[in-house]
């Protein structure tokens, strides 16, 4: 039996593909994956195991200043594989010892990694406990029904809200400066809104105001009735004043008129009371919670 662990090749494409369609696809069309960050086990001359370490928004500030020097640059890892734990976790332990070539790297910088797991997945969270992680914060799963009738809400005159395909540079990059004015400076890569775009069902619906964006949900298909209700946010000198609510509701018709879903879902963290505060008002209740486990990169 031959065994090898090694970076991510072009050609490894159709045996991940096998294993995991959605890493297939995003190590072949997602630009924030990059080849030194993906790890796979070649067994026999077939990719059996696979994994690595994605750059969430924080990571933007590891080329350049702007945060202060406890601020952490957090990678979200995984792994996958056709039902080998033990190469799986090879390719577990060779992702920790990338992301300490990344902590050497960027000497200055705080690195941390993290994992999602559902709160009665106790054999990952163990796992991740033995290996160093610790429980950081609660994401919050909550459904609205749209089956059920859906408030309505007046707006100032002046706000316009629409559907927005962004299919220009310039309007992707004014819907990324937007989340980083209400997101205290933190924002998706373009590559990842690209990502997005590109998928089944996307749709963005947008508040604006005098030519500006100051409010917007974005959603995407999950399954025949399901869709996410993600990507939520509201300038700070635009909530409380009905946006963020009008937006959503807006996001939800069309889910429901339009893509004929029965429910919509979304994640919230759960110390974030204003935001839970919101989404319970528009009728989403609460189905699951997901523990986020962290490991900080010494």
């Amino acid at each position: 039996m031959n065994t090898v662990i090694r970076n991510y090749r072009s050609e490894d494409a159709n045996d991940i593909g096998k294993i995991s369609f959605l890493n297939q696809v995003s190590y072949q069309y997602n630009k924030d994956f990059i080849a030194q960050n993906i790890f796979c086990a070649e067994l026999n001359g077939r990719i059996v195991a696979c994994g690595h370490l994605e750059p969430t928004d924080s990571c933007e500030y590891l080329n350049k200043q702007g945060r202060d020097d406890d601020y952490k640059h957090r990678f979200i890892i995984d792994t996958d594989s056709d039902e080998n734990e033990p190469l799986e976790t090879e390719i577990f332990n060779s992702i920790l010892l990338r992301a300490n070539e990344i902590r050497q790297e960027y000497s200055s910088k705080q690195i941390q990694i993290s994992k999602t797991c559902s709160h009665d997945d106790l054999e990952s969270i163990d796992f991740l406990l033995s290996n160093g992680f610790y429980h950081s914060l609660n994401y919050l799963i909550m459904k609205r029904d749209l089956t059920k009738p859906l408030p309505d809400y007046s707006l100032h005159n002046k706000i316009e809200i629409k559907r927005w395909t962004m299919d220009t540079e310039s309007d992707k990059e004014l819907y990324l400066q937007a989340e980083k004015d209400a997101s205290e400076g933190e924002s998706w890569s373009k590559a990842k809104l690209n990502w997005f775009k590109s998928g089944p069902q996307w749709d963005t619906f947008t508040a604006f105001y005098q030519g500006k964006p100051i409010s917007s949900c974005m959603t995407w298909g999950i399954s025949s009735e399901r869709s996410a209700t993600e990507q939520i946010f509201t300038h700070p000198m635009w909530r409380r004043q009905g946006v963020a609510k009008r937006t959503i509701v807006e996001a939800l018709r069309f889910l429901r008129d339009e893509k004929d879903k029965k429910e919509a879902t979304l994640g919230v963290v759960g110390s974030n009371q204003a935001a839970i505060n919101l989404y319970k008002s528009l009728g989403y209740k609460l189905i699951d919670i997901h523990l986020l486990m962290v490991k900080d990169i010494m």
